[in-house]
C-alpha cells in the first residue's frame, strides 16, 4: 500500500503550479516570436487572422500549448507576459495572465 501511495504522488507531481514568464506566440510561428523577438502584428494576424492558436513561448525557446487558450486575452498576443497555472511537460494550463 505505501508503494502504491508513493507512485501515486510521484505521478501528481507531473502537473507542477508554477509562475512561468514568456512571450504569447502562436502555434504558426512558435519560437520565432520568443522573448526579445516579439511581433504584436504577425501574432495577431496569425492567431485572429489564420485560426491558429496562442501558445507560450519562455526564455529558453520552449514552446508551450495552452490548454485553455480562451484565457489569454487578445491584447497580450505577441507581448511578454507572466502565468501561474500548472505546467505539464510541454503544455501549460493557465490560472491567471499579466502583461509585464
Amino acid at each position: 500500500m505505501k508503494k502504491l501511495l508513493f507512485a501515486m504522488s510521484f505521478a501528481a507531481m507531473g502537473l507542477m503550479a508554477a509562475e512561468v514568464k514568456g512571450v504569447i506566440s502562436d502555434s504558426g510561428c512558435g519560437a520565432k516570436h520568443g522573448p526579445g523577438k516579439e511581433n504584436v502584428g504577425c501574432v495577431n494576424g496569425c492567431i485572429k487572422g489564420k485560426g491558429a492558436k496562442p501558445v507560450l513561448v519562455t526564455a529558453d525557446g520552449k514552446v508551450h500549448a495552452i490548454h485553455n487558450a480562451d484565457k489569454v486575452p487578445a491584447d497580450l498576443y505577441g507581448k511578454a507576459v507572466t502565468v501561474a497555472g500548472k505546467v505539464d511537460g510541454d503544455s501549460v494550463h493557465i490560472d491567471s495572465i499579466k502583461g509585464n
